[in-house]
């Protein structure tokens, strides 16, 4: 996501929080390739600020299932080698495709 001036606070120029959430929230569901796919919890933590004119590029792993039965994916986000936002994201899906990941 290349961040540009409607992401950003014009007083600041910093990349506005819920882009960077939307971006990684999106990529969880994506991953989990099925018909529903919800976020049930998530636990994030920005660890940089991103300003206009970078890159954000996120990357997710399916790290398996919790107590709960809800699939666990976990997002790192990066401009150049750096991590900007982490983030794990708990997701129902359907019992039909549960595992297949």
């Amino acid at each position: 996501m290349d961040i540009t001036q409607e992401l950003v606070f014009s007083r600041n120029k910093i990349a506005r929080g819920h882009h960077l959430f939307a971006q990684a929230n999106s990529l969880a569901v994506a991953v989990i390739n099925d018909e529903l796919a919800l976020t049930a919890k998530s636990e994030v933590k920005f660890t940089r600020q991103v300003i206009e004119g970078e890159r954000v590029i996120a990357k997710a792993i399916v790290e398996g299932q919790d107590e709960k039965g809800r699939t666990v994916v976990h997002v790192n986000s990066f401009v150049d080698n750096e991590t900007v936002f982490t983030g794990l994201f708990y997701m129902y899906q359907s019992n039909e495709n549960k595992g297949e990941n």
